[in-house]
């Protein structure tokens, strides 16, 4: 099958719509023998990523109606899961994906389901705090997991940018229909079926993975013997941007629940949440496909720059309707800066150490994430909405100053 064809062929059919050359690089990518198969098993496996932290939110205020506590026990659930998922990485670098994640999903589903239990039986705090830390231990990174298949599928394709991107569009995805579905059956259901839903999700996801042998990249026993990835040139201060990058996400996402409830309509802090990350998603199919006209570390920049612009004016909005609005433009900015992020990363790790290198990238996101989530739930309870929309401004400000300071020690190319 002729994938291009010739310029008298082109000529003959005219120009090709805009829409189809954006998304020709993806049809291609997904072409290849195995990719449409693990990576739709991944995405379903990673769902979870963009349901347990609100779901925990949704669960616990339902009980107790204590954003200050939901907000510390979703953060507790990221924090831990942020200092484990580079263990568990090197794990799979030594041992292979299937042997890890056969072990660790069962515990985590255990524990999730635990969770569920005590936090629906006004359980003790400790009680609390126990499951989702076990739950958290237990939680692997699917989204470096794939990524690093798609490196080993591809080797040194050049189509290996385009599979990063896709993948980060993915994230996206998942960021719009996570909450949407966590919101919808949390409140109209019960609140118990959000998280549970994650977990069949998770289960599910990682079956079909881990089904799929030809993809696995081979297990390397020595993998734990060459130097952290922490310890890559470039790497730390890459991490350190993403952590107020993630600080962003996690203001906005428990600032958006409380505006909701605040308003009298719990139920539509998915759909506001779909729209930020259905922004992002859209702004990352064009990014993805024109990839390669700026270097990444300018991306990086601009990316973090419109990211922080577009979130200055969310702690006046007072509509539902304009905040709606703003969100979407919100999103704009976070696919370029998560793509360009990924591969920096990338490029500045050894290949060896390449999936503890994404973990490392994903856990520093998760960091900012839970930390602002927890500082914008206590900031709801004290002071008010806007207040804790005011947390996203001021970590996309830090995140944009490091990109900036760190701008030069970062791959030209």
């Amino acid at each position: 099958m002729q994938i291009f064809a010739s310029p008298s062929r082109r000529a003959a059919v005219g120009p090709v719509p805009y829409g189809a050359g954006v998304l020709r690089p993806y049809r291609e990518l997904l072409a290849t023998p195995g990719g449409l198969r693990f990576s739709s098993a991944a995405f379903v496996a990673r769902m979870p990523i963009a349901m347990i932290g609100l779901g925990v939110v949704l669960l616990v205020v339902a009980e107790t109606g204590r954003y200050g506590r939901a907000g510390a026990l979703s953060a507790t659930f990221a924090f831990v899961n942020a200092g484990a998922a580079p263990a568990i990485a090197r794990l799979v670098d030594r041992l292979g994906q299937r042997r890890v994640l056969l072990r660790a999903v069962p515990l985590h589903l255990v524990a999730l389901v635990a969770f569920v239990v005590v936090a629906s039986r006004d359980a003790p705090t400790w009680a609390l705090v126990v499951t989702i830390v076990v739950a958290a231990l237990a939680a692997p990174s699917i989204g470096s997991l794939v990524r690093a298949r798609w490196g080993y599928v591809l080797g040194d394709d050049p189509r290996l940018g385009t599979a990063y991107a896709l993948e980060s569009v993915l994230d996206e995805l998942i960021f719009v229909l996570g909450p949407l579905i966590v919101t919808l059956l949390a409140t109209l259901v019960a609140p118990q079926l959000g998280l549970l839903t994650a977990g069949v999700l998770l289960a599910t996801g990682t079956g079909l993975l881990v089904s799929h042998r030809v993809s696995e990249p081979p297990p390397s026993p020595h993998a734990g013997d060459h130097p952290s990835a922490l310890r890559s040139e470039g790497q730390p201060p890459l991490m350190a941007g993403m952590v107020f990058v993630g600080g962003v996400f996690g203001a906005v996402e428990i600032s958006a629940v409380a505006f909701a409830d605040e308003a009298g309509h719990r139920g539509l802090a998915g759909p506001l949440l779909a729209c930020y990350a259905g922004g992002s998603m859209l702004s990352g199919i064009v990014f993805g496909s024109l990839r390669g006209m700026l270097p990444p570390r300018r991306s990086l920049l601009l990316g973090a720059a419109v990211m922080t612009a577009t979130v200055v004016a969310l702690p006046f909005v007072s509509n539902t309707w304009l905040l709606a609005a703003l969100l979407v433009l919100a999103g704009v900015g976070i696919a370029p800066t998560l793509i360009s992020a990924f591969s920096l990363s990338e490029r500045v790790v050894p290949a060896a150490a390449l999936t503890e290198g994404l973990t490392w990238m994903t856990t520093a996101l998760v960091i900012g994430f839970s930390a602002a989530t927890w500082v914008s739930g206590r900031l709801v309870d004290s002071a008010g909405v806007p207040w804790a929309f005011a947390v996203a401004t001021g970590s996309g400000a830090v995140a944009l100053l490091l990109c900036w300071a760190t701008y030069r020690r970062l791959p030209a190319t």
